[in-house]
């Protein structure tokens, strides 16, 4: 008896193991098959090289069906992404404040079209401070050069409530949900106010915050680091968009 409840233990863990690796299969090539569309923007696909969002939405767990909020998604680069990846069954929430919108709504208008583009994502414009979804709705968070804009300071009514932000992430995602956060490397120690300067922010400071908020640190990917970059300049000034950037990835264990 005990011999034979081996056996089934080590069959079920085989099975377990090649559909696990069947399913990571199956996600690659959606995220392969998103990016080789022949509908992308070249304006993004431009910038593929530089962003690489091939390892970074498979380091952040993106798979078909999922639903993914886009936090200060700008333009859209990674929503337009997203939203084929997901699929028909999916869904993308792409969200911008009134200040991104101010740089970026009419190239997001553009994206989105009238409707007719990106079926499957929802536009949602509201200040994070406000933000609100249903609990336990979302599988997946992207927050792609964004998090140091919790520091962007342009009068004190608007500035962002980091802690009560955070929360509310924790809140929105599913347990074992995934926070996907890539920003421009500020020196290290560097205040958290030179993201209202430099638009840069310390690493550190992500991982204290969300620790504080519950998250668990999940990986680091080192593919968008850049040696040379002068982390004591704004981002703007740095060549060619080369900014050295850290890639972090949380899981919301409920």
């Amino acid at each position: 008896m005990i011999i034979l409840n081996i056996r089934v233990l080590v069959l079920t863990l085989s099975m377990l193991v090649v559909t696990t690796a069947k399913a990571d299969d199956f996600s690659k090539q959606a995220i392969e098959s998103a990016l080789d569309d022949s509908k992308r923007p070249l304006s993004d696909v431009v910038k593929d090289s530089n962003r690489k969002p091939k390892e970074i939405l498979t380091f952040f767990n993106v798979t078909p069906e999922t639903v993914v909020l886009d936090v200060l998604a700008g333009s859209g680069y990674y929503s337009e992404i997203l939203s084929k990846v997901v699929g028909v069954n999916g869904k993308v929430i792409i969200h911008n404040d009134k200040h991104f919108l101010k740089y970026y709504g009419k190239n997001l208008s553009q994206r989105l079209g009238n409707g007719n583009r990106l079926s499957n994502v929802e536009r949602l414009d509201i200040s994070l401070n406000n933000l609100s979804l249903t609990e336990n709705s979302i599988d997946t968070i992207i927050l792609a050069l964004g998090y140091h804009d919790f520091y962007y300071v342009m009068n004190e009514s608007e500035r962002i409530n980091v802690t009560k932000v955070l929360a509310k992430f924790r809140k929105f995602l599913k347990p074992d949900g995934v926070i996907g956060i890539i920003d421009h490397e500020a020196m290290k120690g560097a205040p958290s106010n030179v993201g209202n300067t430099l638009h840069r922010i310390d690493p550190q400071i992500v991982k204290s915050e969300m620790a504080a908020a519950g998250f668990v640190l999940d990986g680091e990917l080192d593919i968008l680091k850049n040696t040379t970059d002068n982390k004591s300049k704004k981002i703007w000034d740095i060549p060619n968009s080369k900014t050295s950037r850290f890639v972090l990835r949380f899981k919301n264990l409920k």
